[in-house]
C-alpha cells in the first residue's frame, strides 16, 4: 500500500475492504498472514515501537522476508529495524565529505549516475541472474543503463553476502554496497541502497524485460522462507500397493507458533474415487506435530484434504485446509535391493563352505571348482583298458555275432 495523505492509504492486491484501511499493521495476527515485506523511502516516525518490534519478529520468528529499498531514514538506527538489516547504519555526520548529500542530490557523489558493480557472489546469485548461460548473462548486465543515487551504510554484518556495489565509492575501505542480503532467524533479508532501479524499466526497451525478472527472483527468495500456517510431510517420495502411508501435517498458530490445540480430520479420495475420514492425532513429543497413517491397497492418485479446526488461544481461532497428492504404483518388491551385494554373498558363501568371487578374482575360479574335497567326495583314479569286465563284453559281443550268422546259415 502507498500512504497518499494523513490516514488516507492506497491499496492493492487487497483481498477485503478492511485489510490495511488504518494503514500498516498492529497486531501480529495481521502482519503474520503476509510473507514478505517492503519498505521504501519510508521515516521511523511511520511506526511505532510495537510495530518496528513486530517487523523483527515477523522475519525471526514468523519466517518472512524483509527488503529496505532507498533511503534509510536515521531514524531507525538502534531500533530493531537495524538489527534485521545486512548492513549496519551510520549517521551521516560521522560520513567524510564526499559521502555527504543525500542519495538523489546530483551535485554530490552519492547522487551521481553509475553502473552497478556485480560481485563475485552476485556473478553466481541466482537472484541477479538474467540468463541461464554465463557470457549473455554479462552481456545482459552490460547494456542495462545507469542507475542513480546511493544510501551510504556502515560496515557488513558478518555473514552477510554483498552480491552488487557501488563501482567508486567506498566507506572505510569497503565499496559501498548497493544490494546485501543474509538469514535473519527463520527469515531473510535484504538491504537495497538505491531507489533507481525504475531506470531499467523506464530507461530501456519496452521488450527488454530484466527488471522484472530481478525483482520477480528477488521477490520469490524472500517469500521462500516463510512457512504456511499448515505443511504436508510424506516418508516417502513414492509409494507400491501394499505400503503403509504415514502423513505428517504440522500446524502453526494465528501468530505462527506450534499450535497443539488443534483439531484435524484427513479426507482420502483414492483412485477408485472413494472417499474415507480419519482424524489425525497430536505428536505428544512433538510440538504442533499431528500423524496419521493408513495402507494403500489401489494404484493410482490419491488426494489429501486435511482439515484443520484451531484454537490455540484468544482471537487465534479458525478454520483452514491444506491439499496434497500422492501416486501410488504397482509393487515391485521382487526388484527392490536388486543391486549387487557382495558382502551378503560372502557371508553365504563361507556359512555353506564355498568360496566368493568378485570379477577382479575370476581367473581363480576354474582352479577352485576343478576339485573340492568335503566330507562325501573321494577321488578314485581307474584304468579301463585292463578291466576284467571289459575283456568279458568283448568276447559276449564276438559270441553272439557267431551265433547270428550260423542262424542265417553264413559262414
Amino acid at each position: 500500500y502507498l500512504q497518499t495523505g494523513p490516514e488516507k492509504y492506497y491499496r492493492q492486491g487487497i483481498e477485503s475492504p478492511t485489510e490495511l484501511s488504518s494503514g500498516f499493521p498492529r497486531s501480529r495476527e495481521e502482519l503474520y498472514q503476509y510473507e514478505s515485506l517492503i519498505l521504501g523511502d519510508i521515516e521511523e516516525s511511520f511506526f511505532n515501537a510495537d510495530q518496528l518490534q513486530m517487523i523483527e519478529d515477523f522475519v525471526a520468528e514468523r519466517g518472512g522476508g524483509f527488503l529496505m529499498s532507498g533511503m534509510i531514514d536515521e531514524g531507525f538506527i538502534s531500533t530493531p529495524i537495524a538489527d534485521v538489516l545486512p548492513v549496519t547504519l551510520i549517521e551521516e555526520s560521522f560520513l567524510p565529505s564526499h559521502l555527504r548529500g543525500g542519495i538523489r542530490r546530483g551535485t554530490q557523489a552519492t547522487g551521481e549516475l553509475f553502473f552497478p558493480r556485480l560481485t563475485n557472489n552476485g556473478e553466481f546469485s541466482p537472484l541477479l541472474r538474467l540468463a541461464a548461460d554465463d557470457s549473455e548473462n554479462d552481456i545482459l548486465w552490460r547494456q542495462l543503463t545507469e542507475l542513480q543515487g546511493v544510501y551510504v551504510t556502515g560496515r557488513i554484518k558478518p555473514g552477510a553476502t554483498v552480491l552488487m556495489e557501488h563501482p567508486l565509492l567506498q566507506y572505510q575501505n569497503q565499496a559501498l554496497p548497493l544490494l546485501a542480503t543474509q538469514r535473519f532467524g527463520s527469515g531473510r533479508s535484504v538491504a537495497l541502497t538505491t531507489a533507481s532501479t525504475w531506470r531499467w524499466q523506464m530507461m530501456m526497451p519496452s521488450a527488454d524485460e530484466s527488471h522484472e525478472t530481478l525483482w520477480r527472483q528477488l521477490l520469490r527468495w524472500l517469500a521462500v522462507s516463510a512457512p504456511e500456517r499448515v505443511t504436508i510431510d510424506f516418508d516417502r517420495e513414492f509409494y507400491n500397493v501394499g505400503d503403509e502411508v504415514n502423513i505428517t501435517a504440522t500446524v502453526l498458530d494465528m501468530e505462527y507458533g506450534p499450535d497443539n490445540d488443534a483439531t484435524l480430520w484427513m479426507q482420502t479420495n483414492n483412485p477408485l474415487d472413494i472417499v474415507t475420514d480419519s482424524p489425525m492425532e497430536w505428536d505428544i513429543e512433538e510440538d504442533g506435530v499431528y500423524r496419521a497413517s493408513f495402507v494403500v491397497e489401489e494404484e493410482g492418485v490419491y488426494d489429501l484434504l486435511v482439515d484443520v479446526a484451531s484454537a490455540a488461544g484468544e482471537g487465534a481461532s479458525g478454520a483452514f485446509e491444506k491439499r496434497a497428492a500422492f501416486v501410488v504404483t504397482p509393487s515391485l518388491r521382487e526388484y527392490n535391493n536388486a543391486a549387487m551385494d557382495g558382502g551378503l554373498l560372502a557371508r553365504i558363501a563361507e556359512a555353506s563352505g564355498g568360496t566368493y568371487f568378485n570379477v577382479d578374482g575370476i581367473d581363480a575360479l576354474a582352479d577352485t571348482v576343478e576339485f573340492t574335497p568335503n566330507a562325501f567326495s573321494q577321488e578314485v583314479q581307474i584304468d579301463l583298458w585292463d578291466q576284467p569286465w571289459l575283456l568279458a563284453l568283448l568276447i559276449s559281443l564276438l559270441c553272439l555275432d557267431w551265433v547270428a550268422r550260423r542262424l542265417k546259415g553264413l559262414s
